[in-house]
């Protein structure tokens, strides 16, 4: 069967400022500074029917004076505590938790009404901006700066003519962006803290609430769209700031028109997948969401090196670690594939499921003839129905 394009009915609401009801909210740094403030006011909101809550992170002793938490929490993930948290407050609330990067997770568990990004790094917010314009998703980004006692809001419509996060930036941002190599580790540096107080996080969070809850509701005129709110509490004063769409952003702005599959990754194999594409399979490109596929590792101490066939950011821990001397192993960039052909499979790779490649149900691959590009979400087989209002937990790492 033939698979049909998704529907963007709800999406066209929103873009014309009429309200929906049984809204689906997914958070982004849920656990933080002002993600540990934000769950609970957007688990008060009305027409609220479901939470899916995104954080790696798990709570530590230094945590107790910036985020809202208990002692009784410290040691255990901030995506569950917090899930715990919004089902006492609305126990009719389905409520999600992700233990994981939000980079790493399927691109459909994070297609919300809207996305709000309670994040503490310049990168975390560039991949917020390019996750919610792929899905055509309003996005609500939330910031501190302690030493000045600022907080700040802005909101995001994706849309042809209103402006991106990207927009705003010249070269000195993108300097500051981590530089990445393709024989990089996978392990991801922490972010300095910011040691901003639990109040001026928590100020951060009630704008942020304040302004889902205007998308929601329809009042995109009283919105922040293509604005930026930003109080100073140390000076008791508030800024607005307006923003226009940059011809030169160097992000492309395109919203991916995602076709869902009824197969499953343990269903399809690269072979087969270059198929969809209806045009010539000889020369199709599969693509997966921008992360590279990884063919070889090698190891920097001892320099064995071992085949892989594998996405570079689901690579296991034992495959990733040298039998030899037990250092981390790393993949060069002649070994990584961010498209691969026809050409680039042997027979047994082209016979092995997707999902021995690290791709799970929800993830968006891409299959490209030419200047033609489709996008696919794999499917996740026959859901299973919730009997429940307990949270449902979901660990990735």
């Amino acid at each position: 069967m033939k698979p049909k394009p998704t529907t963007n009915s709800r999406r066209g609401l929103r873009a014309r400022g009429v309200s929906c009801a049984g809204a689906h909210l997914v958070v982004l740094g849920a656990g933080g500074n002002i993600g540990s403030q934000s769950t609970p006011l957007l688990a008060r909101l009305p027409g609220i029917n479901r939470l899916t809550l995104v954080d790696c992170d798990r709570y530590e002793e230094k945590n107790l004076l910036s985020q809202a938490i208990n002692r009784s929490d410290i040691g255990h993930s901030k995506a569950r505590v917090q899930a715990r948290r919004v089902g006492r407050i609305n126990p009719r609330l389905e409520v999600v938790s992700i233990v994981d990067r939000f980079e790493n997770v399927p691109l459909s568990s994070l297609r919300g009404d809207v996305i709000l990004a309670c994040l503490d790094s310049r990168e975390s917010r560039r991949c917020a901006n390019e996750l919610a314009w792929r899905l055509g998703v309003p996005w609500i980004d939330a910031g501190v700066e302690p030493s000045l006692m600022l907080a700040r809001v802005n909101d995001y419509l994706p849309a042809e003519d209103q402006p991106c996060l990207e927009c705003a930036w010249g070269e000195r941002d993108y300097a500051e962006l981590p530089a990445r190599h393709p024989c990089d580790a996978e392990t991801v540096s922490p972010t300095a803290p910011t040691n901003a107080p639990a109040c001026l996080g928590a100020l951060a969070a009630a704008l942020q609430a304040i302004e889902c809850q205007k998308l929601l509701s329809g009042e995109r005129a009283a919105s922040l769209i293509g604005r930026q709110v930003l109080i100073d509490a140390a000076a008791h004063q508030h800024f607005v700031t307006s923003f226009r769409r940059n011809p030169k952003c160097r992000f492309d702005h395109r919203a991916w028109h995602i076709t869902p599959l009824r197969r499953t990754p343990q269903e399809l194999a690269p072979g087969a997948t270059l198929a969809l594409t209806g045009r010539s399979e000889a020369r199709a490109a599969l693509a997966f969401g921008g992360v590279p596929l990884v063919k070889r590792l090698d190891c920097p101490g001892c320099g064995r090196s071992r085949r892989v066939f594998r996405l570079q950011s689901r690579l296991r821990k034992e495959e990733l670690s040298c039998d030899h001397c037990g250092r981390e192993m790393l993949a060069a960039g002649f070994h990584t594939k961010s498209r691969i052909t026809r050409a680039d499979l042997d027979p047994g790779e082209a016979n092995r499921t997707l999902a021995s490649l690290g791709l799970r149900a929800g993830d968006v691959i891409s299959l490209r003839d030419g200047a033609h590009e489709k996008f696919f979400e794999l499917g996740a087989g026959s859901p299973l129905r919730r009997r429940t209002a307990k949270p449902i937990h979901r660990r990735y790492l």
